[in-house]
């Protein structure tokens, strides 16, 4: 992806020196992130994503397709993503692992190219309006899944048929055990099942396989600690990965951000777990309060 320049390449460089808060909200199922991403970004993401512009649309290319201007798109897990936005003010949606919601929201959107579904119209508008208003607005938090949910009409979390049962206790165990390096064999005999069939039920339903989804968690798990001043490098390790360049790796493949800009953003970012606040970095007084125009 060329790197914007000139106005534009100026106007994200605004963004980032006048940085509104940033709210990262994680739930079991899902995760939503509110806030400025100042520079392009390319990643493979974890887990299926529905990215949207919260003020202007932002540009996005997906694998070998071509770049294209969007207020909402939707990508799967394992694709190669790459997308910037003019103003830098974005919402991601993370979306369950088990890609139902994904299903779900792709039947509703227009095929745009491989792998990347998008929509111009009164769905993603309202979509739009919702998510600046979960950004821009003082929301109980422990309201805010309801309202995701209810403005993207996302299905139950709730596990179906024997396969999907299956991994979803998978799913649920990893996160238990995501700092320790435990083989396949763990899990497969946990569920009651062989390697083999493990490994392929849960590449079916995730499109994952289980190491690259301990990887996604584990970087949750370092996020949190960094927020509560653990260093990069101790975090890392806490949380499962073999140094800080080993988290630095797979952090810049799947999110696609330097760990350096989270470390710069924790100082306005809070994060809610379940509903609740976790970690208020804007209490410091870094909270300008930043509005949209």
């Amino acid at each position: 992806m060329a790197i914007p320049s000139g106005a534009v390449h100026d106007r994200m460089r605004e963004a980032a020196a006048l940085p509104g808060p940033i709210h990262l909200h994680l739930w079991q199922d899902r995760s939503l992130f509110l806030g400025v991403i100042p520079d392009p970004v390319e990643f493979t993401p974890a887990c299926a994503c529905l990215l949207v512009g919260l003020d202007l649309p932002f540009h996005i290319a997906v694998d070998d397709g071509p770049m294209v201007s969007t207020p909402l798109a939707l990508v799967p897990p394992g694709a190669e993503v790459r997308y910037y936005s003019e103003s830098g003010l974005l919402g991601c949606c993370f979306l369950d692992v088990l890609c139902r919601d994904y299903r779900l929201l792709s039947s509703r959107l227009h095929p745009v190219s491989d792998n990347l579904h998008g929509d111009d119209g009164p769905f993603a508008a309202a979509v739009v309006e919702s998510f600046r208003r979960l950004y821009l607005d003082p929301v109980d938090p422990a309201g805010v899944y309801d309202r995701l949910v209810e403005s993207l009409a996302l299905p139950s979390a709730a596990p179906e048929g024997r396969i999907e049962q299956a991994v979803a206790g998978v799913v649920a165990s990893v996160r238990l055990t995501a700092a320790a390096n435990l083989p396949n064999s763990y899990y497969a005999n946990e569920a009651g099942l062989t390697e083999e069939v493990l490994s392929r039920w849960f590449r079916q339903q995730t499109g994952l396989t289980l190491r690259r989804y301990r990887n996604w968690h584990r970087l949750f798990l370092s996020a949190w600690m960094m927020q509560q001043g653990i260093s990069l490098t101790d975090a890392a390790q806490e949380a499962g990965f073999s140094d800080a360049a080993h988290f630095t790796h797979v952090f810049r493949e799947m999110v696609g951000l330097k760990p350096s800009f989270i470390q710069r953003a924790m100082a306005y970012t809070r994060i809610y777990l379940a509903g609740m606040l976790a970690v208020d970095g804007a209490a410091a007084g870094n909270d300008d309060g930043r509005r949209l125009s």
